[in-house]
């Protein structure tokens, strides 16, 4: 091979169409790279954590296929056979992952809503846990048992939403049985002083306490407060203890579950002691 055959190759052979498209596929890494950076940046304060990170990846495999179509096509490789080709392959594939694609869907349309962010501890169906990842495919959740669960998106459109971490206070019920021989309107001041003096139940809005139901052997109240969303438990907590000392103190029973057996005159009845 002399040096004008070797010219030639360089010049219109397959080694130089082979560097055009490495060096498209190239720039495009580097440019699509810089372009989802800069778009991170220029979107940090109008978007959450997790729509930027699907806007970057967007806009980096869009500015990834872009170049390396351009490589082509400054190769010399016929764009339009790829495109016919690239246009039955998709059909095919549309036809096979129809659930694919529709999770894709269901999951921008979760990232334009916001029903969540990457952080909520959110509830769906029977599962909890804290939405640790949001992509396009699915959601992943972390238990508070330490486990993951991935719910596909699609899942999440069609489903019920709790979302336990939205806002920043929460509001908890107690329920409180009573005597029946109690007086209520007693019982509710008690309870309402009780709950006032508790340092980590907010005074806005203010707590109350209400009838709920005639219980089988107790009159049951509703004690209502509202505390920090960080502090939820250990006010639950602290509120039961206070209240029940509070009862306790004033004399006042906490029912528990009896029953009362009534016979009628002259009726016999046969008791038996079991042995154990």
């Amino acid at each position: 091979m002399n040096m004008d055959m070797l010219s030639d190759l360089v010049k219109e052979g397959p080694v130089t169409k082979l560097l055009i498209v490495l060096l498209g596929v190239m720039f495009g890494y580097l440019l699509g790279n810089v372009a989802s950076r800069a778009l991170g940046r220029a979107l940090s304060r109008a978007l959450a954590q997790h729509q930027i990170g699907v806007a970057r990846r967007l806009i980096f495999y869009g500015v990834f296929v872009l170049c390396v179509l351009t490589g082509l096509d400054e190769a010399g490789i016929n764009l339009s056979v790829l495109v016919g080709a690239a246009g039955i392959a998709s059909v095919a594939i549309g036809f096979a992952s129809q659930t694919t694609m529709s999770n894709v869907i269901s999951g921008l349309f979760m990232l334009l809503e916001r029903p969540f962010t990457i952080g909520d501890v959110i509830k769906i169906g029977s599962t909890t846990g804290e939405v640790s990842s949001l992509g396009l495919l699915s959601t992943i959740l972390r238990t508070p048992e330490n486990t993951m669960v991935r719910i596909p998106n699609e899942t999440l459109m069609k489903s019920e939403i709790v979302n336990t971490t939205r806002f920043a206070h929460r509001r908890v019920e107690l329920l409180i049985g009573i005597p029946y021989t109690a007086d209520i309107a007693s019982v509710r001041a008690l309870v309402m002083n009780v709950l006032s003096s508790l340092p980590l139940t907010r005074k806005d809005p203010a707590s109350i306490v209400h009838f709920k139901s005639f219980g089988d052997n107790a009159v049951v109240l509703g004690a209502e407060f509202w505390v920090d969303r960080e502090r939820l438990l250990e006010a639950q907590n602290t509120a039961a203890d206070a209240v029940k000392k509070a009862l306790e103190q004033a004399k006042i029973e906490l029912p528990f579950p009896q029953r009362t057996l009534s016979f009628q005159p002259n009726q016999t009845v046969r008791v038996e002691v079991a042995k154990t």
